[in-house]
């Protein structure tokens, strides 16, 4: 807690040197900004306004003001957040605690002329060292996907290939909470010599098309349009064009090197190597498990449930409807388990029917089926080009030892010997060195992107790719 060595009112209290204009300050703490303003009014009393981006704060007005040369104290009585902090170097800086709904943040605050941009250290930063283009083609079902080309200095043709994003809407960078990672990996990847190109999925940014119809296999077909796209291009080295694609985008990527004749390359990062059906037990048990307060036994009342369900929908062939089959299976799986069981994954009081009818919805769309029936042995072993599959041991959205396992036995099952696989230590499924690798602390960690990762891609694509490149 901040300490006050003098405390005055707000009726009382005028900010020295103060006039009309305001004087802000801005600060960040992980994935969350803070903006304090302090303004006089003609009347010379001091107000203070503040904004939290990130919480869809917009200049609220401090309701109590408590303001010295060394201190501010200022409480926002309707957005319940008191805001305690102390000035150094002038009033150029503060460090101040700003507690939400009884969880406290420090920040480091310096004196801003507006609002900034969220801000990691990670992030690429102009000038860059290539040259880079907004470009615009077309998908199936008249999809027109925007995107940015990214184009090393000098003469070409270049090696070059296309960013494949995973599951939810993402736009090219790849954004969330301020973090950037396939900006970063193009940056990276152009300084190397390679064209990136690097696209707005369906219905985000530029790109028109309704995400949330789209299916895998649609957004495999995204990625050849880029691939013909690049293709195109004067500047590309057409023999040298791969697929780099993270999660469901890694999916993508290993399907397109099996089907794709204009694949030369590909690149799996958390991509998924084992089936549709395991992939979704996989999954929920590891995110389960690391949710704080799961214990073992809730655990596997959990999955009980989940594993039914899904393995119920893997069941019934495509073209039949879900309804009456998963109301059956999920019927019979309640009536099975004794009250403890149905209290501890909240089915009392009526909520096991919303359950039941958020599920139906969910595994009735097209992607959820198309994904659940999803085989790799249909793809992985036709795949005859290099391969590099990364992933992280701390990845609880796509667990490493057995994607990487399956990834591997059949690559061998096809007879490539042109690939490398690697388990980073430390790393989450958004390739950032984490702590607790839970879900909900990746917006707040430091890392966009691991430079061990980077490394990595760098030095395989020079032995892989760049060897051969003319």
């Amino acid at each position: 807690m901040l300490h006050f060595k003098t405390i005055a009112l707000l009726s009382s209290v005028t900010l020295i040197g103060c006039t009309s204009s305001p004087h802000a300050w801005q600060g960040q703490s992980g994935s969350k900004r803070v903006f304090i303003e302090l303004e006089t009014t003609p009347e010379g009393t001091s107000q203070a306004f503040l904004s939290l981006p990130e919480q869809w704060i917009d200049k609220a007005k401090a309701d109590t003001l408590v303001l010295s040369d060394e201190s501010i104290l200022a409480i926002f009585n309707r957005e319940n957040i008191r805001f305690e902090g102390s000035f150094h170097s002038g009033k150029d800086s503060i460090q101040a605690e700003v507690t939400t709904y009884r969880k406290t943040r420090e920040f480091a605050l310096g004196k801003v002329d507006s609002l900034q941009p969220i801000y990691f250290a990670q992030n690429p930063r102009p000038p860059y060292p290539y040259r880079s283009e907004e470009v615009t083609y077309v998908s199936c079902d008249s999809i027109q996907v925007a995107g940015t080309l990214t184009i090393p200095q000098g003469k070409g043709p270049f090696p070059a290939a296309i960013i494949i994003s995973g599951t939810g809407k993402q736009d090219r960078d790849g954004t969330f909470s301020g973090h950037k990672p396939f900006f970063k990996i193009a940056d990276y990847l152009t300084r190397q010599g390679f064209i990136v190109l690097r696209a707005d999925d369906r219905g985000t940014g530029k790109t028109n098309g309704i995400y949330e119809e789209a299916t895998t296999s649609d957004f495999a077909r995204d990625a050849q349009a880029g691939i013909n796209y690049l293709k195109q291009r004067p500047e590309t080295n057409t023999k040298h064009i791969g697929v780099i694609g993270h999660s469901e985008g890694g999916q993508v990527a290993l399907m397109l090197g099996a089907d794709s004749p204009d694949v030369s390359f590909v690149i799996s990062l958390a991509g998924v190597g084992v089936d549709g059906l395991q992939i979704l037990k996989l999954q929920n048990d590891a995110i389960l498990r690391t949710t704080p307060g799961m214990t073992p036994e809730r655990v596997d009342q959990f999955m009980s449930l989940f594993n039914t369900l899904f393995d119920k929908v893997h069941s019934v062939p495509l073209e039949q409807p879900l309804d009456i089959p998963l109301r059956q299976a999920f019927d019979q799986w309640v009536a099975q388990q004794d009250e403890a069981t149905l209290k501890a994954v909240n089915f009392n009081d009526g909520r096991d029917e919303m359950f039941f009818r958020r599920y139906l919805h969910q595994a009735q769309g097209r992607w959820y089926r198309e994904m659940i029936n999803y085989d790799p042995e249909n793809y992985i072993p036709r795949i005859h080009k290099p391969v590099l599959a990364l992933n992280g041991d701390k990845d609880i959205m796509v667990p490493a030892k057995e994607n990487l396992e399956s990834i591997k036995q059949l690559l061998d099952k096809g007879g490539n010997t042109q690939y490398k696989i690697v388990e980073l230590p430390g790393l989450n499924h958004m390739f950032q060195r984490c702590k607790e690798c839970t879900r909900e602390e990746i917006p707040d960690l430091e890392d966009v992107f691991s430079k061990e990762a980077l490394q990595i891609m760098g030095d395989w694509l020079r032995e892989n790719v760049q060897k051969d490149r003319k």
